[in-house]
């Protein structure tokens, strides 16, 4: 014999809207859960897409009380959702834009090529396979200089402020800089 079934969202919400805390509760949980895996579906992204999925809740949970529904609540709340997924979506786009401006020549140049000694060139790459399990920033902060950021364009690209930038470029110099002097 089957259970009788969880009231459903269209049940609960006069009794939400009227001040029953366990009614809005169980709404706002079961709008939690699909929005969660809506969410997930749409984004491949899991963390993004459970922050979509919550700020939708929330958008629903402050309005719903004095929202006047011309659909149904579900499809109301749905379109809260869509809406946050329209703007992650819009984001990235604009996102993209950036990294295509930034590869379409704003960009700073690599250096010219030059001949460098091969026996010198296996050596540095040595080292620098020895320095990335250390920290991977060192490693990505002396790729970044290479290719010509400069200090403020590899502070954003870290998310670091300018003089922790500094300690991790010395500390990075100073690592190739002993394992090439010692050849360990």
């Amino acid at each position: 014999m089957l259970s009788k079934p969880v009231s459903g969202i269209n049940e609960l919400l006069p009794r939400a809207i009227d001040g029953d805390k366990d009614a809005e509760n169980e709404i706002f949980r079961i709008l939690s859960v699909r929005f969660r895996l809506f969410a997930r579906q749409k984004i491949g992204d899991r963390e993004a897409a459970d922050d979509i999925a919550q700020k939708a809740c929330v958008i629903c949970l402050e309005k719903y009380k004095n929202e006047t529904f011309s659909v149904g609540f579900d499809a109301w709340a749905y379109g809260v959702l869509r809406m946050g997924l329209k703007s992650y979506f819009h984001g990235i786009v604009d996102e993209r834009k950036k990294t295509a401006d930034i590869y379409s020549g704003d960009a700073p140049s690599l250096p010219a090529p030059v001949d460098i000694d091969p026996s010198i060139e296996s050596r540095l790459i040595e080292c620098l396979e020895k320095i990335i399990p250390v920290n991977t920033r060192y490693a990505r902060v002396i790729n970044l200089v290479y290719q010509g950021y400069n200090a403020d364009e590899i502070c954003m690209k870290l998310g670091v402020s300018k003089n922790n930038y500094y300690v991790i470029l010395n500390r990075a110099r100073s690592l190739l800089w002993k394992c090439l002097e010692e050849g360990k």
